[in-house]
């Protein structure tokens, strides 16, 4: 483990600890640096005793497990007066003061459920450390995933194809045959960097077939960095959420 992603994740449970008594909804995401957040928390008694007398909602059967293994309940259903706080870990940054924060996320197979809970939470909190940050999304030429129908799979990969797009679709290690998410859906790993990243978003939130993909663009309005000799924060322009009023 880094030490730049423990500086992140120290700073991002003393974040999550200091508004847990002022929430109610506490959304928890997927990944390694997520679980380097939730193993502290759990390492704090009072904080394991306030997150069992509140609602805690997992984005992934994998953040679930652990968090029902150390003994706090959590669902995967998003209430209907949606989610307080939500944290979350990603794959790539791009990110200035004030900006649209642009993140590139599912490298463990969760941004659908991820994306959801992002939406419909009042404070979203990303946190990374400085190997995951980019001037440009897609400079680190990371996959962008695209979770799709299991019948549109070949439709879907020769539709991407067709616009110059690299399609891979993503095998399972230790077992034959594709990887399934969550939601029971094969994932394609995509490489769009030929053209801008909102013009792809846009490309595949209209293809019949594509359950979710792993762009998110305006879904977090505030972001921790960890680097090896600090951290630094970023309060960013929201423009995702259930809760923008225009």
């Amino acid at each position: 483990m880094s030490k730049a992603k423990e500086i992140a994740a120290e700073r991002a449970y003393q974040i999550v600890k200091q508004m847990l008594d002022r929430i109610q909804v506490l959304g928890i995401g997927t990944g390694s640096t997520v679980k380097l957040v939730i193993n502290k928390l759990l390492d704090d008694a009072r904080v394991r005793k306030r997150l069992s007398s509140m609602k805690v909602i997992a984005s992934s059967l994998d953040t679930l497990y652990l968090l029902e293994e150390a003994g706090v309940h959590a669902s995967l259903e998003v209430p209907a007066d949606g989610i307080d706080l939500y944290f979350d870990g990603a794959d790539e940054v791009a990110v200035g003061k004030h900006s649209v924060c642009q993140v590139l996320k599912g490298r463990g197979g969760a941004m659908v459920r991820e994306k959801l809970l992002a939406f419909y939470s009042k404070e979203a909190l990303l946190v990374v450390d400085e190997s995951k940050i980019s001037h440009v999304l897609g400079e680190k030429n990371k996959p962008v995933p695209v979770e799709v129908m299991a019948d549109a799979l070949q439709a879907v990969r020769r539709f991407l194809e067709g616009h110059g797009v690299k399609v891979v679709v993503r095998q399972g290690s230790g077992k034959d045959g594709p990887v399934i998410s969550d939601n029971g859906n094969p994932i394609l790993d995509t490489w769009p960097w030929h053209m801008p990243v909102h013009r792809y978003e846009a490309l595949l939130d209209t293809i019949p077939g594509v359950v979710g993909h792993g762009i998110f663009l305006g879904y977090f309005n505030r972001v921790v960095v960890g680097y090896k000799d600090g951290v630094e924060e970023y309060t960013c322009r929201r423009t995702r959420s259930a809760w923008i009023t225009k």
